[in-house]
């Protein structure tokens, strides 16, 4: 499918649907938070957590590793969606940028019975809600998008300029207003980039920013973490400082990690997720190591701060290119578990109890000593209408 014709089916699609950049400016000059308590926001507006279904917290169904643009003025078009390969060119290893390619396998994963696809590509992974929205009207998927800022090496080029309070508007904006110019909101902070070792000026204000807004929205986070334990304790002390529920948060990329880190964010009552799965190169035995290390901490008795996702972002977690695709969960590590005892209760906890408890917002609060006007205004209005 072209670029042209993508965009200029989504812009049809917005134009029905009534949604204008102009409203979307009106709603934060006036202040507006809406009170999204007790709701699921999704690509095409808040629906209620019993309507996600079964549902993957961690997936690109578009992503294209690439420097975040200038964050002010704020970028209003950044478009992921390219023009096929030639007959005799290899698409990117490391992206998915084909608009069929893309509905074709998340199509999979809808005929295994899957509901919700949450995409957390944020700024540093070419975001494009345009795109995003056309593919969930066309596949007929609740789809959740992101908001924030990806690894420090994907920043902006104005990263370290910027104040947490500047990142905490851009964050706001995305979930209250919409993103990039549209009203298509954000209905999850993240996956918010941390590398540590150590942990850098630029993460902390990230992490602090993204932590600020979900406060100010009442929007889950889903941090993605390559940090060391004793800088993700310092992670999540930052989040709960900013006054943020910690069994409001997924911690990305944990799932697999020693038991003594597992158990750490464990009691801190974040959800641990196993993601990044279904490699074409993937072997059987590493399938079963995955398999074993999930049900041992469901026999710990933390099913119920497990998250399963693929993290599908490269051309070989395809099933076209030899990987497992989006349905790998369901074809591998779901009958593993349950040959090994797991429960269909247990399961149905995994796979749609702790996402439709992980996403759904709380309403939004005030947050103190904040600088940045935009901010104080868009935190004046909590209990507005959706």
């Amino acid at each position: 499918m072209k670029i042209v014709s993508i965009r200029f089916a989504i812009c049809f699609v917005l134009v029905l649907a009534g949604l204008s950049p102009g409203t979307a400016q009106r709603r934060l000059r006036q202040g507006q938070i809406p009170n999204l308590a007790g709701k699921v926001v999704t690509i095409s507006g808040p629906v209620a957590p019993s309507q996600l279904g079964i549902t993957l917290m961690h997936e690109h169904i578009f992503i294209n590793f690439k420097k975040a643009p200038a964050m002010f003025p704020p970028p209003t078009d950044i478009t992921v969606i390219q023009p096929r390969p030639t007959s005799d060119a290899k698409p990117n290893a490391f992206g998915l940028t084909d608009f069929d390619q893309s509905l074709s396998a998340i199509l999979e994963f809808k005929k295994i019975g899957g509901g919700t696809i949450v995409d957390v590509s944020p700024f540093g992974l070419t975001r494009d809600p345009l795109a995003l929205k056309l593919i969930s009207r066309v596949s007929g998927l609740n789809v959740v998008m992101g908001a924030g800022f990806y690894m420090r090496q994907l920043h902006p080029p104005d990263m370290d300029k910027l104040t947490v309070e500047q990142l905490t508007d851009i964050i706001v904006r995305d979930i209250a207003v919409g993103a990039q110019g549209t009203d298509i909101r954000s209905g999850i902070i993240g996956e918010v980039g941390v590398v540590g070792k150590p942990l850098s000026e630029n993460e902390l204000k990230s992490v602090r920013a993204s932590a600020r807004a979900a406060r100010i929205t009442g929007a889950p986070l889903s941090i993605h973490n390559f940090e060391p334990l004793d800088e993700m304790m310092k992670v999540l002390d930052i989040i709960e400082s900013e006054g943020v529920d910690l069994r409001r948060v997924v911690m990305s990329h944990t799932g697999g990690r020693d038991v003594k880190t597992m158990e750490a964010i464990f009691k801190r009552g974040a959800y641990v997720e196993w993601d990044y799965m279904g490699q074409a190169s993937r072997k059987s035995e590493a399938d079963g190591r995955l398999i074993d290390g999930i049900y041992a901490m469901i026999q710990a008795g933390h099913t119920d701060q497990i998250i399963l996702s693929h993290d599908v972002c490269t051309q070989e977690q395809l099933k076209a290119n030899g990987g497992g695709g989006f349905t790998y969960i369901n074809d591998v590590v779901v009958p593993g578990l349950k040959a090994k005892g797991a429960t269909d209760e247990t399961i149905r906890k995994i796979m749609v109890d702790n996402p439709a408890r992980a996403l759904t917002f709380v309403a939004p609060k005030r947050v103190v000593k904040m600088r940045s006007a935009s901010t104080k205004a868009a935190a004046a209005g909590q209990a507005n209408k959706p």
